[in-house]
C-alpha cells in the first residue's frame, strides 16, 4: 500500500511567483513537487548550495534563454514546503 501523498505548503508570495512562469516552467516545476509529495525527487531536483545536505532542495529550469528556480524542503515533518519560485 502506498504512504499518502504530502500536503504543499506554500511560504509567503511563492505560489502566486509560480503562477507568473511560463507554462512550460510550472509544468516541469509541478512534476518536481508532485514528485516530493509522493516522496520522491525529481531528476533535476539538486540539494541547495549553503544549507548543509539534502534538506533544501532547488529545481532549476532553462526556457527561452532564462533560467527559472523553485526552492522547496522536506524536512519538516510530513509537509512539502514550497520555499520561493522565480
Amino acid at each position: 500500500m502506498s504512504e499518502p501523498s504530502k500536503p504543499l505548503l506554500w511560504v509567503a508570495s511563492s505560489k502566486k511567483d509560480l503562477m507568473t512562469l511560463p507554462s512550460e516552467v510550472q509544468d516541469v516545476f509541478g512534476y518536481a513537487l508532485h514528485l516530493a509529495q509522493q516522496g520522491r525527487k525529481h531528476e533535476q531536483a539538486k540539494p541547495l548550495k549553503g544549507f548543509g545536505g539534502a534538506g533544501v532542495l532547488e529545481v532549476v529550469e532553462d526556457f527561452k534563454s532564462d533560467t527559472y528556480r523553485a526552492v522547496y524542503t522536506v524536512k519538516f515533518g510530513h509537509t512539502v514546503y514550497v520555499l520561493h519560485c522565480f
